[in-house]
């Protein structure tokens, strides 16, 4: 069982790679063997349309065609049993960089074909149960009025109409700065993030860890014949 983590944020060692950390700890307790990937670590491009993944007489085998630095992940990805993607909140949507990816990957299993009026599925009947995880300064509040609950909770609904399941969990409020004083940031109370930072953010800790070690029983269950 191979679990894979997609840490989507630019700062390595703060909230989202903790989380897909936490994620990737519950889902090697249950049993898994687990790889985290820092998608900022090297540029990445998205999808350039090329459409050799649709062309007849090419397979890909649900690959990306496209041979670059992006190769490996790629390959990492489809051969996985489990994903659990992380990305902080940039204006309602995933990081470039997680786009970036989502794009490469999940369009070449995106199937054009048909078959007696059922579309067909690129993985067959595998299930590759997945996890978004999402860190925000906003509240849960605007979370849900805001819109964001709409445009963030696409990926999560993508991913579970290609890969067969799929949940998510949000960290809201949470620490951007060591130390606010210093920012141009006075609309937040800096000593009452770092409070909440200590009080919740070991509650979406363990929330994550619970999450990584259900999606590899999701895994077994869901993939039993």
């Amino acid at each position: 069982m191979k679990v894979l983590g997609i840490n989507g944020s630019p700062r390595k060692g703060w909230n989202t790679q903790t989380l897909v950390k936490k994620a990737l700890e519950g889902a090697a307790d249950a049993g898994a063997e687990t790889e985290l990937i820092d998608l900022y670590a090297q540029p990445l491009k998205g999808c350039l349309e090329c459409y050799a993944c649709k062309r007849k007489g090419i397979k890909t085998d649900g690959l990306c065609a496209i041979h670059d630095n992006m190769r490996p992940l790629l390959e990492k990805a489809r051969e996985a049993d489990v994903i659990i993607v992380g990305s902080p909140n940039y204006f309602g949507y995933p990081t470039a960089m997680t786009f970036a990816f989502l794009e490469r990957f999940l369009f070449p299993i995106t199937s054009y074909q048909v078959e007696d009026g059922k579309q067909v599925h690129v993985l067959g009947k595998r299930v590759v149960p997945a996890g978004v995880i999402y860190t925000m300064n906003a509240d849960e509040k605007y979370y849900h009025l805001g819109g964001y609950e709409i445009s963030m909770g696409r990926v999560r609904d993508t991913l579970e109409y290609l890969l067969g399941y799929a949940e998510q969990y949000n960290s809201y409020m949470t620490l951007q700065f060591k130390d606010y004083s210093v920012m141009n940031a006075n609309m937040f109370n800096g000593e009452a993030r770092h409070l909440r930072h200590e009080t919740q953010f070991p509650v979406d800790e363990q929330k994550c860890y619970e999450m990584g070690k259900r999606l590899v029983l999701k895994a077994h269950e869901m993939n039993v014949e």
